[in-house]
């Protein structure tokens, strides 16, 4: 009697993942409109935590996925904005960041362009930014 024995290759990988990715999830955050009070000869205006309202979507890799959120202006012609504070950057979720400005009350609408950046690392060391850019309106009550 002949012992017979089928050599199978390739049937199954150990240890496969799917691609590290990353993606601004759709409907954040795009244009965040702000009205302040006039204070003298002044218009300030702030924006609310939450009003800045981004997330990311980290897929594949290792699934061990750690979050850094930056904020950087790209356009104030005006000079009128500001970042106030960066909030809890290290979240999935960055909904913590605020603005500020102030404008003299004799002018109209000041508008300034933001990107926001989040940096998305896995544990085997995948490593992407993913960006987008925010219009912010400041005007009067």
């Amino acid at each position: 009697m002949v012992d017979m024995y089928i050599a199978l290759m390739g049937c199954a990988q150990q240890g496969s993942s799917t691609p590290f990715s990353a993606a601004i999830d759709d409907g954040m955050t795009e244009e965040v409109i702000v009205a302040g009070p006039v204070t003298g000869s002044e218009v300030t205006f702030t924006t609310n935590s939450g009003e800045i309202d981004m997330a990311v979507t980290a897929t594949g890799g290792d699934g061990n996925y750690t979050y850094s959120w930056s904020m950087s202006e790209d356009d104030d012609p005006d000079g009128k904005w500001s970042i106030a504070s960066n909030g809890t950057t290290n979240t999935a979720r960055w909904d913590s960041a605020t603005l500020n400005g102030a404008r003299p009350a004799s002018q109209g609408e000041h508008i300034a362009i933001y990107t926001a950046s989040c940096r998305v690392q896995d544990g085997s060391g995948g490593d992407i930014t993913v960006t987008t850019q925010i219009m912010c309106i400041g005007g009067s009550e």
